[in-house]
């Protein structure tokens, strides 16, 4: 009987204890203002570039500074990786460029004018130039890529990015 007694009286302690710990109710009160960044930051106000893992290429999101975001995506995609996406085992399949990649956003499409020749370019690495280019700010979903090369004239090669990451010619008349 004493055994019980002590905790019957250890629970008596114990609710006592709770029930005293001070929480009361409180009316419902405004949250404040919305979190920043994360997954609630603005897509207008980040980069999108593409680099290359072992499964293929791989998006990653950088703070953009004001200014010509889709220029910027291409400068940021030609420095390679940052010691802390090397670090996730991102890298690029780019080569060092004579010249930088131009890129603008002209009638809903992207031009790209590359320093090199595509043949000469790894298919990962013209993954990485057109889907990085496909994110470019007011041109859609989807949008047409039109690939220019070094003295190959003004007739560009029309291309998209696809949903794995993957530079795959644009559909039979989609060139202009």
């Amino acid at each position: 009987m004493p055994r019980v007694l002590r905790h019957v009286v250890a629970g008596l302690v114990a609710a006592a204890t709770l029930a005293g710990c001070g929480i009361g109710d409180t009316d419902v009160r405004p949250a404040g203002a919305s979190v920043q960044g994360g997954l609630t930051e603005e897509l207008g106000s980040s980069l999108r570039v593409y680099f290359v893992t072992p499964q293929g290429t791989w998006p990653v999101s950088r703070p953009a500074p004001a200014g010509a975001r889709l220029q910027q995506a291409m400068d940021a995609l030609l420095d390679g990786p940052t010691a802390a996406e090397r670090a996730r085992g991102l890298i690029t399949q780019l080569p060092s460029a004579p010249q930088p990649v131009r890129a603008r956003t002209a009638k809903g499409r992207v031009q790209l004018r590359l320093p090199w020749l595509v043949r000469d370019l790894r298919p990962a690495a013209v993954s990485q130039l057109v889907c990085t280019a496909a994110e470019a700010p007011d041109v859609g979903d989807d949008p047409v890529i039109e690939v220019f090369e070094p003295g190959m004239g003004d007739r560009p090669w029309p291309v998209t990015c696809d949903e794995n990451g993957s530079a795959v010619p644009a559909e039979r008349g989609a060139s202009s």
